[in-house]
């Protein structure tokens, strides 16, 4: 089967009802893999794919037909196939984790859950942020540096510097801007978009330590991707 009938098959199977917190307006993804262009419609009475680009895409997946099958067939995770450089998402990850639970039956691994936090926040800011535009100019004067970790020796550094992110594995050098840390079930719902970071720190379910109006920037910045 062609990589194009796999994708119509996969979309075209799912039932919009089962899809939690469709927004009203449904979702638009567009996957551009080499030279071939599909974009899934979902709303709630149906999903549709059509073979081109259409305006106003809430996401847009752009990778090769090697990784995209690799993906489809459960070889490799959204993650690795990020952290490789091989496969680029644009909008809320959000939206895309909506449809985990659809494809539960299939192979599709998103690695969000399985994968460290390191490897996790490497794939987020290293893979996605520096590539979007629109949060590169909002960090564009904006230096500092954060301490992540889940409580259960798990932890990395981002580092924001010269309008660029950088995730290092363990403690950043010197004393962080600050740190936030989190159970790891918690960390889960901001990658599934279940919460966000102003949510669980309201709640006392992460411990958030030093400059609180930079980590407040660094907030605004997450909300864009989940």
């Amino acid at each position: 089967m062609s990589l194009k009938n796999k994708l119509h098959e996969l979309f075209e199977s799912i039932d919009v009802k089962h899809i939690e917190d469709l927004p009203k307006k449904g979702l638009k993804i567009g996957i551009n893999f080499g030279n071939y262009y599909i974009t899934v419609i979902l709303d709630k009475s149906k999903t549709n794919v059509v073979e081109s680009k259409l305006d106003n895409l809430d996401n847009e997946i752009v990778t090769d037909e090697e990784s995209l099958n690799q993906l489809l067939e459960g070889k490799l995770s959204l993650i690795d196939l990020i952290i490789q450089g091989k496969l680029y998402i644009s909008g809320k990850l959000s939206n895309l984790l909506k449809l985990v639970d659809v494809f539960k039956a299939k192979s599709i691994n998103l690695g969000f859950e399985g994968s460290s936090l390191y490897n996790v926040l490497k794939a987020v800011f290293e893979g996605i942020c520096n590539k979007n535009e629109e949060v590169l100019r909002q960090i564009k004067n904006f230096n500092a540096t954060f301490q992540f970790g889940d409580f259960e020796g798990s932890s990395c550094c981002l580092i924001i510097n010269s309008g660029k992110f950088f995730v290092k594995d363990g403690k950043c050098e010197g004393k962080p801007t600050a740190s936030i840390s989190a159970k790891r079930e918690v960390w889960n719902k901001i990658f599934n978009g279940e919460e966000s970071v102003g949510t669980i720190a309201m709640n006392g379910e992460a411990k958030i330590e030093g400059n609180l109006i930079q980590a407040f920037k660094l907030k605004t910045i997450i909300d864009k991707i989940f």
